[in-house]
């Protein structure tokens, strides 16, 4: 991962006489650090803060898991304790009775190792520039912790991160030089003495859209560069591969790593918790596109960065009947609603009625949906393309699955979960008064209006007349449409359910991207592993009435 950095401390790294218990500081706060080639650096206070219980953090010798591994701490758990007190980052573990224990137990004793270190990535920052002229790099934000680590080289430390964030800070603080003071440093004191005249009005705009040009593009280049990057680490990125490092313990690769952190930025950024060892990113922020669905609806969504929800929206039933997705949220929403007006027509000289309409809102929070797939330790060891989608393609309908049967369910709604729309559900059997009566309750609804059905219902709309009548062959559905309305149907409708309506009144909330859980443990004795999958989502109709719902006898 080409954004992990390490840095060493020179302290309190020490292992008790006779005793295999190890602990010390891999950070503290507000100590400048030696130079680090150009610049130096301090760690503030709070920077660690709510970083623990997110990470996965291995205890290595010299960062190396593939000498295995000396403990862990998954989400603040494990045999790694790990603490944020008013000094710094403190770590303290017991070394294992391997031959790596050993070796680590015995280099403390001798004093073979004497400093301790850590790997993270970095959120926050702030460069400043002192008086002498050197940088200080204030690091306010963590991102990521991936291990803390017992050092023999005290010269093992991973700048590059750091050197293209302070090229960059001098790069901004150039183009914020007065241009007079540029053209001051720039003139030989030799000119002053004997100045030439010239015409300044001519050559000044030449050389002063020098610096613009520049600050133009060199932004522009920077965000390209990053943006293929980006692209890259997702093009390379296995699923697969990813989970395969997780169930054995080997260091997940950079590109894994740079999607999973991408991933975990979009839930810390929506204020999720997550505690899986591996964040999908689903949106790109700030990107929102309208997308026509088969209805000629409109479906809000952002791009997808790894494909993961393009069954969701492209086959999915909710889809299908033009529901709209939000993406992208941060914290609890309220979306307004607008019930209408008062307008109406009145003669030259009287007065008009007030036109404001009702509105209310839709209050959306986060509710976390989870679903677990069971997939072989065998299939882990395939390195395919068709593997890979397969695995993914599984991840997708679990989660459709449980949304689509909560939505178009009977449930009553709580903090949980969504409200079912066939909650309360009017029981009826079907008949073509029902559809005409269902069609004039939404005549206010310029939507596309369709029918959405269970298996069950849809099979008793074909077998029945319109007239009632054994005699009538004409049925009340014909084709793939009642009463020329389509029909979309799908087995997590709830048994005998159907509804008509304007669907892209139903809202469809997701907040940050997915979160995996591996367990190797559960399935063990089956040489299988189970993924518990969790993303966070709401529904609700947007406008009381837009949906009909009902339930056959």
């Amino acid at each position: 991962m080409d954004n992990i950095e390490y840095r060493n401390f020179n302290l309190e790294l020490r292992g008790e006489e006779e005793s295999r218990h190890i602990e010390g500081y891999g950070s503290v706060f507000n100590s400048r650090s030696l130079d680090l080639g150009g610049f130096q650096e301090i760690i503030a206070p709070g920077a660690f803060d709510g970083v623990i219980e997110r990470s996965d953090v291995k205890a290595l010798l010299d960062h190396n898991a593939e000498r295995g591994i000396l403990a862990r701490s998954r989400n603040g758990k494990g045999s790694l304790s790990l603490v944020i007190d008013e000094k710094g980052l403190r770590y303290e573990f017991d070394a294992p009775h391997t031959n790596l224990g050993d070796e680590v137990v015995e280099g403390l004793k001798r004093g073979d190792y004497s400093q301790s270190s850590f790997a993270f990535t970095v959120d926050d920052e702030v460069w400043t520039k002192e008086a002498d002229g050197s940088y200080l790099r204030t690091i306010t934000k963590i991102g990521g912790l991936y291990d803390v680590s017992i050092v023999a080289n005290p010269a093992y430390t991973d700048t590059s991160v750091a050197l293209r964030s302070l090229d960059a800070f001098k790069a901004q603080e150039e183009t914020q030089i007065p241009e007079e003071v540029k053209e001051e440093v720039k003139e030989d004191p030799k000119v002053e003495e004997t100045p030439v005249e010239e015409t300044p009005v001519e050559e000044t705009p030449i050389e002063e859209n020098k610096p613009e040009v520049q600050e133009e593009t060199e932004p522009k280049e920077k965000r390209n560069n990053i943006n293929n990057t980006k692209n890259i680490h997702m093009k390379n990125f296995s699923l697969i591969k990813a989970i395969n490092d997780v169930v054995n313990n080997r260091n997940i690769n950079e590109d894994a790593l740079n999607v999973i952190e991408m991933g975990a930025t979009e839930m810390r950024k929506s204020g999720l918790s997550y505690s899986g060892q591996i964040q999908l990113p689903v949106e790109e922020r700030g990107d929102a596109v309208a997308a026509t669905v088969a209805t000629d609806g409109k479906e809000i969504v952002a791009t997808d960065k790894l494909n993961i929800l393009e069954p969701l929206r492209g086959k999915s039933i909710l889809a299908e009947a033009g529901a709209t997705f939000l993406t992208g949220l941060v914290g609890n929403i309220s979306i307004p609603n607008y019930t209408g007006s008062t307008c109406g027509w009145k003669g030259e000289l009287e007065a008009a009625d007030n036109g404001k309409g009702t509105f209310g809102s839709v209050e959306l929070s986060p509710k976390r949906l989870t679903a677990y797939i069971d997939i072989s330790k065998q299939f882990l060891t395939q390195d395919s393309v068709g593997a890979e989608e397969m695995l993914r393609s599984d991840i997708v309908n679990a989660l459709i699955a449980k949304l689509e049967q909560t939505i178009f369910g009977d449930a009553v709604g709580d903090t949980t979960k969504p409200a079912g729309i066939f909650n309360g559900a009017q029981v009826v059997a079907p008949s073509y008064a029902g559809v005409c009566d269902a069609e004039a309750a939404l005549t206010d609804y310029l939507g596309d209006k369709r029918f959405v059905m269970s298996p069950t219902a849809k099979s008793s709309f074909k077998q029945t007349t319109i007239s009632g009548e054994k005699s009538d062959l004409r049925l009340l559905m014909q084709g793939n449409e009642v009463d020329g309305y389509p029909v979309s149907s799908s087995s997590n409708v709830v048994t005998g359910g159907y509804a008509f309506g304007d669907f892209s009144e139903l809202v469809v909330a997701q907040w940050g991207g997915i979160d995996i859980v591996v367990d190797p443990y559960t399935l063990a004795t089956k040489n299988a592993i189970r993924l518990v999958i969790n993303a966070f989502f709401d529904a609700k109709v947007r406008r009381d009435g837009a949906i009909k719902a009902y339930k056959i006898a």
